[in-house]
């Protein structure tokens, strides 16, 4: 099964496809308020780039969010838009699952155990949620639901915490001390580079949900926002995920 990825929640824009080998081809870059017009290009480079045209697509995956607003209905609407066009399986991943899968092999003392992904949520709060990582991107078991919470205050809505613990994700620009601080003396940061989700991952984790016979339906697909109405209008209508063949 070849993945279609499209990674357009953050600023940084990727797109991916990823197959039985691995990661077959990836285009990132930096597209703050220009996903729409970075986005068709750059789907038609990947495709190019592994010698393949749409048809050879067999299913697509897109991140959720919680992410920017625009960037997310744009992801989402293309994904969707092609998977109900061309008859292909979709699935959906929660961003901060994205970039909990990046985390691995982030140079620390584990290349697996406790992640925390963070996305900066605006107004002084950021969007989390924490994970058991495995040895592999895909293995991932959630701790928590999605929380949004101010940066100091995060280890309150966390279970008890006693082993090195990475955290990742762009909420780092702006709170890292805040964040490190309310979680020492266990929490250590990845690089920069791996803050952001990359469409390789998501392929890679899109792509075992695909093939475990996870699906969504492009007609009912919604991205997931870190504020009220928005998520809760993802929970009625995009969080139940429909079994089916791979």
């Amino acid at each position: 099964m070849r993945v279609l990825a499209i990674e357009v929640s953050t600023p940084r824009g990727s797109v991916a496809i990823v197959g039985p080998e691995g990661t077959i081809s990836e285009r990132s870059a930096d597209v703050p308020g220009a996903h729409l017009e970075w986005l068709l290009g750059a789907v038609a480079a990947v495709l190019g780039d592994a010698h393949m045209g749409p048809q050879d697509v067999d299913a697509l995956s897109v991140s959720l969010g919680p992410g920017g607003f625009v960037g997310l209905r744009i992801g989402a609407a293309t994904a969707a838009a092609w998977a109900h066009a061309a008859g292909r399986p979709l699935v959906g991943v929660p961003t901060l699952d994205v970039i909990a899968a990046g985390a691995i092999g982030h140079g620390g003392p584990s290349s697996a155990g406790l992640v925390l992904s963070v996305t900066d949520a605006r107004r002084g709060e950021v969007a989390a949620a924490l994970y058991r990582c495995g040895a592999v991107p895909a293995d991932l078991v959630r701790l928590t639901p999605d929380l949004l919470v101010a940066p100091g205050a995060i280890r309150g809505l966390l279970p008890p915490i006693d082993e090195p613990l990475v955290v990742a994700g762009d909420g780092l620009k702006l709170h890292a001390p805040a964040i490190l601080e309310a979680l020492q003396p266990w929490a250590f940061q990845v690089p920069a580079e791996r803050w952001w989700p990359r469409a390789s991952v998501l392929g890679t984790v899109g792509r075992t949900r695909l093939l475990r016979g996870e699906r969504h339906d492009p007609m009912r697909l919604a991205p997931i926002y870190a504020r009220g109405p928005e998520a809760r209008a993802w929970e009625e209508r995009s969080s139940v995920v429909e079994k089916g063949g791979a």
